[in-house]
């Protein structure tokens, strides 16, 4: 009996989308108020300390544009800050502030109750192979990426 790829590769496709279906709009607004590319924002910037605008379109593969909208909305809400560079005025840094980290924090919390809550069908065995292959095809993917 051969393995057919093109089949498990359209059922891990209709898997996904079925899932997502349900999960995504959950994780798509994890508090109240906060989209998943604010959300994303936020979390890159808890990372990094501060970024440039133009550093945060490269990691979300979006205009600056699109990303100068989010902020406006970030700051208006005072979870972030603009920071004008000392040395290059024309330079402007985004930081979280305490409320940003609060929200943050909110968010997280709330998407690992709601992850956990998914992933309890699995087995210790199924979800470690689970983060393994997605780990595997990471790595494949990055590689791949690196060639072009």
């Amino acid at each position: 009996m051969s393995y057919n790829v093109q089949e498990a590769i359209e059922r891990l496709q209709e898997a996904f989308r079925s899932a997502m279906r349900v999960i995504g709009p959950q994780l798509s607004e994890p508090v109240p108020g906060l989209t998943g590319p604010q959300f994303y924002i936020l979390y890159q910037l808890e990372q990094k300390g501060k970024c440039t605008v133009g550093e945060l379109a490269d990691s979300m593969v979006v205009k600056p544009s699109a990303i100068t909208a989010m902020i406006d909305r970030l700051d208006k809400h005072e979870y972030v800050i603009r920071d004008r560079d000392e040395e290059d005025r024309r330079v402007v840094h985004i930081r979280l502030t305490d409320a940003g980290k609060s929200i943050l924090l909110q968010a997280k919390q709330k998407r690992l109750e709601l992850l956990q809550q998914y992933f309890s069908c699995l087995t210790p065995e199924e979800l470690e192979s689970l983060v393994s292959t997605f780990e595997k095809l990471s790595r494949s993917a990055q590689a791949s990426a690196q060639k072009e």
